[in-house]
């Protein structure tokens, strides 16, 4: 009754490395399985959580994830999928209450990153002001946007490699959570290393530069220049 199918083979060949989140996603239909898609291909474990059978079949042998057949707004079922070790989650069945009831539940487990499909712009407003989720609009509902959406509060992206004769460095985003060595603490307050270098921050949509005094909250995007091999332990210092 709870697996319906299980297949794990997940690829490490991504620019991602050992980076790897554990996504869930609630709804096999086209959105959530060109969503899934996108996300296993970026390197991400993840989990679909749908209730047709059927659908949980198509799925299991069309993509490398893990697929679960039950209920997701059932809390027993949803800890029992891993809610609680999961770094970001998206609600994209057809049914806008129950993708905000899974959002709420999320929200209550500590989920660092939510994004749910509301097509009532009215219940997508008020998911918003409720801190539930980011909401995405009808419009808006694209696998494309919504793992961008999924993937910037995290790690958001490697986005740029320069190898020089000293060695290999990349150029990363991130969000800083809750967990982080670096949350609440001046630019000062963080040891200097030769390994990585803070570029800039940005704070309130707004660009700043790693000014000593300058304190780290959560939320807060930083920009940081990092060896390659040091890639996974910068992504622990501000991510958790």
């Amino acid at each position: 009754m709870f697996i319906c199918i299980l297949k794990t083979t997940f690829s490490s060949d991504t620019i991602w490395g050992n980076n790897s989140l554990r996504i869930i996603v609630v709804g096999g239909g086209k959105v959530g399985s060109l969503l899934s898609k996108k996300l296993i291909d970026a390197g991400h474990e993840v989990i679909i959580i749908e209730i047709d059978e059927s659908k949980c079949r198509r799925l299991s042998e069309e993509l490398d994830a893990t697929v679960i057949k039950g209920d997701a707004t059932n809390v027993e079922f949803l800890e029992k999928a891993g809610l609680e070790e999961a770094d970001a989650l998206a609600a994209v069945t057809g049914r806008d209450e129950a993708n905000i009831l899974v959002g709420l539940i999320a929200k209550e487990y500590g989920v660092p990153n939510i994004v749910i499909r509301v097509s009532d712009k009215k219940l997508a407003r008020m998911a918003e002001r409720l801190g539930i989720a980011k909401a995405v609009a009808p419009e808006e509902i694209t696998a494309e946007h919504m793992a961008s959406l999924l993937l910037r509060e995290t790690l958001l992206s490697e986005f740029t490699k320069v190898t020089t004769p000293s060695g290999s460095f990349s150029l990363l985003e991130f969000t800083v959570t809750s967990n982080s060595l670096v949350v609440d603490r001046r630019v000062s307050e963080i040891p200097n290393s030769d390994d990585w270098l803070i570029v800039a921050l940005i704070k309130d949509n707004s660009l700043k530069r790693p000014d000593p005094n300058l304190e780290i909250k959560e939320g807060d995007r930083v920009l940081v220049l990092a060896r390659t091999e040091v890639v996974d332990d910068i992504k622990r210092i501000f991510t958790g």
